[in-house]
């Protein structure tokens, strides 16, 4: 089994966020993709839009061109008086998150927000809280052929996977929980040595149960 840090960072493809009407630097994004991207989203309150189609449409805007300019001047010279927005903590977001490829925002008409949370020693920061809709958990990068074919099996035990040969493929679609558990499970009874992969990923992950794309792969016969 072979994981590092990048593993986690591999797995979200799709968050969301909410953006604030009564915000400028919000109203200024949200105005730009309504402008210049076709949301994909059913609901009117919700905006979805592929990454490229975001970030294209952001720079269609001298103001948040220069607000991106910024968030990379701070990462090569950080300014303590520097005082972070949407635009650097969605940069840093997408540059973090490899495989992203989707974003929802829900757009808010209210007054009164803060982004400011409590930390343990009682200082205050400034957050931007996202969840994670959707997202790939390839286990061909991080498990050897035995343990792919273990974890085959047990998924097939518990009617995830086909157990016909012709009817067979590598991936399936499963909440992050049921995921966790099933893995919890053969860790528990020695099935495989499934700790590894449950503490190596982000407790985001299970919190925001996303929906996985789970990519494995069969021996040949």
């Amino acid at each position: 089994m072979l994981i590092d840090s990048k593993f986690e960072l591999e797995i979200p493809t799709h968050i969301q966020f909410t953006l604030y009407k009564n915000d400028y630097i919000d109203n200024l994004i949200i105005s730009k993709v309504k402008r210049e991207c076709r949301n994909e989203a059913s609901k009117g309150t919700k905006f979805t839009v592929s990454i490229d189609q975001f970030e294209n449409a952001i720079k269609t805007s001298a103001f948040l061109r220069a607000e991106l300019q910024k968030t990379i001047d701070q990462d090569l010279l950080p300014d303590p008086e520097f005082k972070p927005n949407s635009i650097f903590f969605l940069q840093s977001i997408i540059n973090r998150l490899v495989n992203l490829h989707t974003i929802t925002f829900k757009i808010s008409n209210d007054k009164i927000f803060s982004r400011l949370v409590k930390v343990e020693d009682g200082r205050e920061i400034v957050s931007f809280h996202f969840n994670i809709v959707e997202g790939c958990f390839d286990l061909t990068k991080i498990l050897n052929r035995e343990q792919l074919d273990t974890f085959n099996k047990r998924f097939m035990d518990v009617g995830i996977m086909k157990n016909k040969y012709l009817q067979r493929i590598s991936y399936f679609y499963i909440k992050a929980t049921v995921l966790f558990d099933i893995l919890a499970q053969m860790d528990e009874v020695q099935i495989l040595d499934a700790f590894d992969i449950i503490t190596a990923v982000d407790p985001k992950i299970e919190e925001d149960d996303p929906i996985l794309l789970v990519k494995t792969d069969y021996t040949p016969y």
